[in-house]
């Protein structure tokens, strides 16, 4: 859906990393040695438009995840993250970011090739090898450790006009704050069907839009001293109102400082908070 909530054609923006070895394409400068980039942006264009009418972020990253992973056995894991720009009337962008490896989507890591004539022990270091270099490969996913456990839901550049603030101006004037959400939602992969279309199913605690009205009232209607107590107050509305599992707020005041961007503070808060 757009800004006012139609159902249009609408620009997403797809953002892929492929965790895999390139080891043998360093040392023989072969793209067969590798994953072709050019031949994936095609798959993932293909499937994107043989699907034009997905209600969900989620089963838009599921496919494109399930698409980039049949691009061979080199394809150990993928980060996907789908970016909607013109979603929300008051935010720059709303996606989702997932993770998923080969076990994950097939069931199984890859099979080493046949070796005739080796013994039983020789065949066991081969297989502990192989799965020595699966992890090696996927080791920079420690970069976004937590994707290995939970899917972010995340909206970017929520404006608001709030008072907010110590200085009696700021207690005068509503001043624009920037809200930025990511929801920690547990990994429940989206089911995909035989035809390879996700079923598309957001729970109503996945709900961007949900969470971000109802954040926004709130906000509005409130005044605060400190963007701190600010923070808490938007991830204490989203978690037990809104029934969001764990998220992290990011509140910014851009008006703040003469000669800085914006001040600003970053929480993330639980049920067990709470």
């Amino acid at each position: 859906y757009d800004s006012w909530e139609r159902d249009k054609p609408q620009t997403i923006l797809i953002t892929v990393a492929i965790y895999t070895s390139i080891s043998s394409a360093g040392l023989s400068d072969k793209v067969s040695d590798s994953i072709h980039y050019g031949h994936t942006k095609k798959r993932i264009e293909a499937y994107v438009a043989a699907h034009p009418r997905l209600k969900s972020i989620e089963a838009m990253a599921e496919g494109v995840a399930k698409t980039c992973l049949e691009m061979g056995d080199r394809a150990l894991a993928v980060r996907v993250k789908v970016k909607k720009p013109r979603t929300l009337l008051h935010a720059k962008a709303a996606g989702v970011v997932i993770y998923r490896t080969r076990k994950d989507v097939f069931g199984a890591w890859p099979e080493l090739p046949a070796a005739p004539g080796l013994t039983e022990p020789q065949l066991k270091a081969r297989h502990e090898q192989h799965l020595r270099d699966i992890d090696a490969a996927l080791s920079p996913a420690d970069e976004s450790s937590s994707l290995v456990n939970e899917d972010h839901i995340f909206v970017d550049g929520i404006q608001l006009n709030v008072i907010v603030g110590v200085n009696p101006w700021e207690r005068h004037y509503r001043q624009k704050v920037v809200l930025h959400l990511r929801m920690h939602v547990p990994r429940h992969p989206v089911t995909i069907d035989e035809q390879g279309v996700p079923i598309d199913y957001v729970p109503p605690q996945n709900n961007f839009r949900f969470v971000v009205e109802t954040v926004a009232s709130f906000v509005e209607a409130s005044s605060f001293r400190t963007v701190e107590a600010l923070s808490s107050a938007v991830a204490r509305v989203a978690v037990k109102q809104c029934h969001v599992n764990k998220i992290t707020v990011r509140v910014e005041k851009p008006s703040a400082l003469m000669f800085a961007a914006c001040s600003a503070v970053e929480i993330t808060r639980s049920s067990e908070d709470y």
